[in-house]
């Protein structure tokens, strides 16, 4: 028997692979249902709210065109968790199906894990000797000590859903990419909204890549190397009231501002609360060997709690290397480019672009304006139709970077990574034909690159 302990990304795609090796596999997952927090808290819930951002955006600017005339539309919270909702419980049947199909056992409880012993809601769980464990627990909302945090209205991703009401004027804690995504999705609903950034703003993301998403959020109030002192009610109580403003302290100086909602967005944590006897690293991972192995035999984890990459397709891709190590087959090497994606209007995606990573001085940059096309045609008279940029190394021709934003990037950017990751070349595009109309810049810009290289050398 395998138990796999998290029915996320990891956990899922761990067991369905064991399973169909013929293995004997158990998920034990806490919250009732498969999927994880990518569909119940995060990613999903994320689209859809997005998407019902983006098409207010999208109305907006046809109406200030007069393309469109009529009265605004104005967003109903309580509605779209109620759709959203009936969405998730859909795609958590076909989730059990699967796992009924596979031949999987999925039980529902809290586990806790004390080096190979497993405790299911208290109770000792009867193993064989040769059974193993996957720890695929996943990751949680990061909630700083601050005074008031308890209020009402105070969320985090776990608890968005609760809101109740576009909130009037909104306080995002954090400045990475979930507090950008937010702030873009709540600007559109129609709140005032201010992000409580403790560093910069979308820090070690690619340059321009921050321009563009500054433009998409110009009505949000972005406060940099600011942090929130204190969380206040209008009554004074710190835990029973509702959140009425907040303290900023940035450097010396101190104001308050006012706040009836306050979302939380200061990353993830591993969840490793409940296991024991197990290796941690400082940040409470768990701390495997390229083998997904821990310090106990016959026990490997896999996804967010080992702290690698918070992304759902890196723990999916753990996942199934962890599997195939418990099977003893060869372990796949998870690849070097990570393609990731900010998601406001357009979408922001980006892959090796930090300049930290060159390993000389050949490595060049070029940028162009993205084309004009499905989705953002409209928004030609703005001079802004995001933007393809690459890094190339300049004696070998191999492509070691790239940055799109347009209004469907992502798809482009994995198989970029992709061809990156097989070392990709700006010659190897030169007779490739791209679909047309299309809002895609990147391969264009990789033909050309040749060419920007040549120009160079001259």
């Amino acid at each position: 028997m395998i138990t796999v302990i998290g029915g996320g990304p990891a956990g899922r795609f761990a067991a369905s692979y064991l399973a169909g090796t013929g293995e004997k596999v158990r998920i034990i997952e806490k919250s009732g249902n498969l999927g994880g927090q990518c569909l119940k808290y995060g990613c999903m819930v994320t689209c859809g709210l997005n998407d019902a951002a983006r098409n207010l955006n999208h109305l907006a600017k046809l109406q200030k065109l007069h393309v469109l005339n009529g009265a605004d539309p104005q967003i109903s919270l309580p509605n779209l968790w109620k759709e959203l909702g009936a969405i998730q419980d859909t795609i958590f049947k076909v989730l059990d199906n699967e796992a009924d199909l596979a031949g999987i056992e999925v039980i529902n409880g809290e586990v806790t894990l004390s080096g190979r012993d497993i405790y299911l809601n208290g109770s000792l769980l009867p193993q064989g000797d040769g059974d193993r464990i996957l720890i695929a627990t996943g990751s949680y909302p990061i909630i700083p000590q601050i005074k008031g945090i308890e209020l009402n209205g105070v969320h985090n991703p776990h608890t968005l859903q609760s809101m109740k009401a576009v909130p009037k004027n909104l306080l995002i804690i954090g400045g990475g990419v979930i507090a950008a995504e937010y702030a873009y999705i709540f600007s559109q609903f129609g709140s005032n909204v201010t992000m409580a950034c403790r560093s910069a703003f979308l820090r070690d993301k690619p340059e321009r890549l921050i321009k563009c998403a500054r433009k998409e959020i110009p009505a949000v109030s972005i406060r940099e190397y600011t942090l929130v002192e204190e969380l206040k009610s209008a009554d004074g109580q710190e835990s029973k009231g509702f959140v009425a403003s907040a303290v900023l302290k940035s450097g010396g100086n101190r104001e308050e501002i006012p706040c009836d909602a306050v979302i939380i967005a200061s990353g993830l944590r591993p969840r490793t609360e409940n296991i024991k006897g197990i290796a941690l690293d400082d940040a409470g991972a768990v701390i495997v060997d390229d083998s997904y192995r821990t310090n106990v035999d016959g026990v490997y984890a896999a996804g967010d709690v080992t702290g690698k990459v918070f992304l759902t397709p890196y723990a999916r891709m753990q996942g199934i290397a962890a599997a195939k190590s418990i099977l003893g087959e060869k372990v796949p090497r998870i690849p070097e480019y990570i393609p990731q994606s900010v998601k406001l209007f357009y979408e922001h995606t980006f892959c090796n672009m930090d300049s930290k990573s060159d390993t000389g001085n050949s490595v060049r940059e070029f940028s162009l304006p993205a084309q004009a096309g499905p989705g953002w045609i409209w928004w030609v008279s703005d001079r802004y139709t995001g933007i393809s940029s690459i890094r190339v190394d300049a004696d070998s021709g191999i492509v070691k970077g790239i940055h799109l934003s347009s209004p469907s990037s992502g798809t482009v950017g994995a198989y970029m990574a992709y061809l990156m990751e097989k070392s990709l070349n700006v010659k190897d595009f030169e007779t490739f034909l791209e679909v047309h109309p299309s809002t895609d810049g990147l391969y264009m810009l990789v033909k050309y690159g040749d060419t920007l290289l040549t120009k160079e050398t001259k």
